[in-house]
């Protein structure tokens, strides 16, 4: 019986162990990424859980998916540290003819090796931080497209403000769109889903190689699949 009482308090003392470590695990990955980078070029990504080029170089968009004009007042919010998530966001904005709105923080980042562990904590927490006040209402809107790009594996905080903010306003044609590394966006577009009371009849998840010169069909296929149920 001793034993067992040994046994069950050393296991209780080891549980908030082991919820630490599950709770800062993602912040240790994420420090040991940033430490990695040396590239300038990986700065200028919007993916925080590892280095990416996401947007970089990809194209105009031009003639390669025919517009919508159904006379539907469209928004597109997004994001973006610098290219990638700007870049998906403006090309859904010319396809659709759409209203576009940058969500801008009230914070200014420092991105070095700090910079770079508070963002993704934050991410992981689920931490909604100050933004600017919305240029735009998306009740005014027949349909609106959000796009965030993903740190740390998770929403990003300002993104995660817009939609809180936004919650029980958003058109019932409403889609999610994600940007990363490598991530699957299905984790992230239902915790969008959550936060903005509205679940997507649309949403796609972008990573790096969609945004390859040879894999222009599959950044293509993406893009079109959102603009389509916009029809």
């Amino acid at each position: 019986m001793f034993m067992e009482m040994v046994g069950l308090h050393q296991g209780r003392a080891r549980a908030p162990i082991r919820r630490a470590f599950r709770i800062f695990l993602p912040a240790i990955i994420l420090l040991a990424v940033a430490g990695c980078r040396s590239s300038p070029e990986a700065e200028k990504s919007d993916v925080v859980s590892g280095a990416s080029l996401a947007g970089g170089s990809s194209p105009v968009m031009s003639g390669e998916i025919p517009p919508v004009d159904n006379g539907r007042r469209v928004l597109v919010v997004y994001f973006s540290r610098d290219n990638a998530t700007k870049r998906v966001a403006e090309d859904l904005a010319a396809l659709l003819g759409s209203d576009i709105e940058r969500i801008v923080e009230k914070k200014t980042r420092t991105w070095g090796f700090f910079g770079f562990m508070g963002a993704g904590a934050a991410s992981s927490f689920g931490v909604a931080t100050p933004i600017n006040p919305p240029v735009h209402d998306p009740a005014d809107y027949d349909a609106v497209a959000v796009c965030t790009p993903i740190w740390a594996w998770h929403m990003v905080p300002p993104v995660r403000s817009w939609l809180r903010l936004s919650k029980g306003k958003l058109p019932q044609c409403a889609a999610y769109v994600t940007v990363s590394g490598d991530t699957a966006p299905d984790k992230v577009v239902a915790a969008m889903a959550k936060e903005s009371g509205r679940t997507p009849i649309a949403f796609a998840g972008f990573v790096d190689r969609d945004f390859e010169v040879g894999n222009r069909s599959l950044y293509l296929e993406k893009i079109g699949s959102i603009v389509d149920r916009f029809r």
